[in-house]
């Protein structure tokens, strides 16, 4: 049986070594294209950023104003009051004097609205008359108030506990417990409103300056990348490179292969055909002489046999040549040198016949 033989299809090995090479991007394109996919994450982190801060900002001017309000509230509201004044309610008389010291302390300078409450969410106190004695139901931030932490809010004025008033958002609302002597509990609350605007103002003012810095810093930052990336270009330009030198030389390989494997096969067809020949002419001697002795059939018999040996050894170089072809093994001139042997190896060609 003759072994199959897979030939090396050379134009294939060609046309994908061209396809690894021939559409890989400049080195213009490859910056223009990287400058555009990173932009757009990078002008997304920039509004994630700008965003924070804002929030960051607006956060500290709100910590601010409850530091504030505490103030006023120990030192403007709280020593005005009592704890039994917090719980029963203020007589007009009371409500007068607290008026009369504030407008003198000028608390009041930018204050839109101050409320004290009790714990049953009744006002006892305000700079607004008309809100004294008016209970509502405590919203959250009164309620953690009266359990003893104080917090600072946004509103637009607009709450059920704001209902008659003339308060126009938005505003800073702030609540503080009222804790007096001798007591660990809250006996009240004191709420303080403040206007917003002018600290919108100084946010924006400072968010302006914060985002110019962040400006400049993301720019840097992206401008500083295209050095990187122009160096990772180079480098996968340069592997590209030896990457097509090496599909060039493997390609020559196969085609010196390819050049070795013809010549070889040819040399075995022609050993096939000399070998064949002999044992067909050696084989119509013995069969049409009738003069042949002993010692002469035995002569033919050996040339039959050495001719019949050259046929084995040709077939065992081609499958030695499959094998190999079959492994990835390289072929050279001693393969097919292997097979040539001494004179006295060669098929023999059949003597005249004696008749």
């Amino acid at each position: 049986m003759k072994p199959q033989l897979r030939p090396v299809d050379l134009g294939v090995a060609k046309r994908t070594m061209l396809d690894t090479t021939k559409y890989g991007p400049n080195a213009l394109g490859s910056l223009v294209r990287f400058g555009l996919l990173a932009l757009v994450p990078l002008i997304a982190l920039g509004a994630v950023l700008a965003h924070e801060l804002n929030v960051d900002l607006q956060q500290r001017y709100l910590e601010t104003a409850r530091t504030s309000a505490t103030l006023i509230a120990q030192v403007g509201i709280q020593p005005l009051l009592s704890a039994q004044q917090v719980e029963d309610g203020l007589s007009f008389t009371d409500v007068a004097t607290i008026n009369d010291k504030l407008q003198g302390a000028a608390v009041s300078k930018d204050v839109r609205r101050i409320k004290v409450w009790n714990k049953t969410g009744t006002v006892v106190y305000s700079d607004n008359p008309a809100l004294i004695g008016r209970t509502f139901l405590p919203d959250d931030d009164l309620l953690a108030a009266l359990s003893g932490h104080s917090s600072a809010s946004i509103t637009n004025g607009h709450d059920e506990e704001n209902s008659g008033d003339n308060l126009a958002g938005p505003l800073i609302q702030v609540y503080v417990p009222l804790v007096f002597a001798g007591t660990s509990s809250a006996a009240g609350a004191f709420e303080l409103y403040l206007p917003y605007a002018p600290v919108q103002a100084a946010i924006d003012r400072e968010s302006n300056q914060l985002y110019l810095l962040l400006a400049a810093g993301l720019t840097v930052f992206y401008l500083s990348m295209f050095p990187v990336v122009v160096l990772a270009d180079r480098l996968r330009r340069r592997l590209l490179n030896q990457a097509q030198d090496a599909a060039v030389a493997n390609v020559a390989a196969l085609e010196r292969l390819n050049a070795v494997k013809n010549a070889y096969l040819t040399r075995i067809s022609h050993q096939f055909r000399t070998a064949l020949v002999g044992i067909q002419g050696f084989s119509e001697l013995i069969r049409d002489s009738d003069q042949l002795d002993l010692d002469e059939v035995k002569a033919f018999a050996g040339d039959i046999y050495s001719n019949a040996e050259g046929l084995d050894r040709a077939f065992s170089e081609m499958i030695e040549l499959d094998r190999a072809q079959a492994d990835g093994q390289a072929l050279g001139d001693g393969m097919i040198d292997s097979g040539r042997g001494t004179p006295d190896d060669r098929p023999r060609q059949p003597r005249t016949r004696v008749k």
